[in-house]
């Protein structure tokens, strides 16, 4: 007696449609296949935002000296401490006037960075005293190689390429231009903030020529201060 189709279908010895061979198998593959992909995509967004949050390519670019062209000179700044291969120190004199000074910045990461801003003065949001400078106007940048233009532009908004140097003139004032006679203090550091994608950073960067000066002081009893 032949099997009818209803029989077949209760004994499970019917074949499958046309087109559904292996559907029940692949689907778990198939899940497990969008879930892997998935788990990679999270791992990926998580080490860019790791990498982006930790990028900070900008370094000394190797040129550095007093007085930049647009920007105060200041007086009688001049190299001291020069004995040996050191490159001994910029020193400051005591006064009223804002003075500049000249770094190099240069991008050695493989990507480009925004400048936003440069300065000698410890960044506020650092927690740490601006003591013993304060800020003097805008920094001004010029490109490090090649033909340099006779006034520099503001570098805050600058984007700086992988590889690209620029010259900036940081201008500055001591932070009172009386002082204690026998006290000496310096700077060592010039600070960069930068821009990567959603994050930015404050970077210290060694000055080519650290600054010194007599340590600035408020006018009292037993303090120097040089006339205007």
């Amino acid at each position: 007696m032949p099997v009818t189709e209803a029989d077949a279908r209760q004994s499970g010895e019917a074949d499958p449609p046309a087109g559904a061979v292996g559907t029940n198998g692949d689907r778990p593959r198939r899940r497990w296949w969008l879930m892997g992909l998935g788990g990679l995509g999270a791992v990926c967004v998580v080490v860019a935002g790791v990498l982006a949050g930790t990028y900070r390519p900008v370094g000394f670019g190797g040129y550095w000296g007093a007085g930049f062209s647009g920007l105060p000179t200041g007086v009688g700044l001049r190299d001291v401490n020069t004995f040996g291969m050191s490159n001994g120190d910029l020193y400051v004199p005591p006064q009223h006037g804002a003075f500049t000074v000249a770094e190099s910045i240069q991008n050695s990461g493989p990507l480009a960075v925004t400048i936003e801003e440069v300065t000698v003065i410890r960044p506020e949001e650092s927690g740490i005293s601006t003591w013993p400078l304060r800020a003097a106007g805008q920094a001004l940048y010029v490109p490090e190689y090649g033909a340099r233009p006779a006034k520099g532009k503001p570098v805050a908004g600058l984007t700086l390429r992988p590889g690209q140097a620029i010259v900036v003139g940081i201008p500055a004032r001591l932070s009172s231009a009386c002082y204690e006679p026998n006290g000496w203090t310096g700077v060592d550091f010039f600070y960069v903030k930068e821009r990567f994608l959603l994050f930015t950073h404050w970077v210290a960067i060694p000055l080519g020529t650290p600054l010194i000066f007599h340590q600035p002081e408020a006018h009292a009893p037993g303090m120097a201060c040089p006339s205007k």
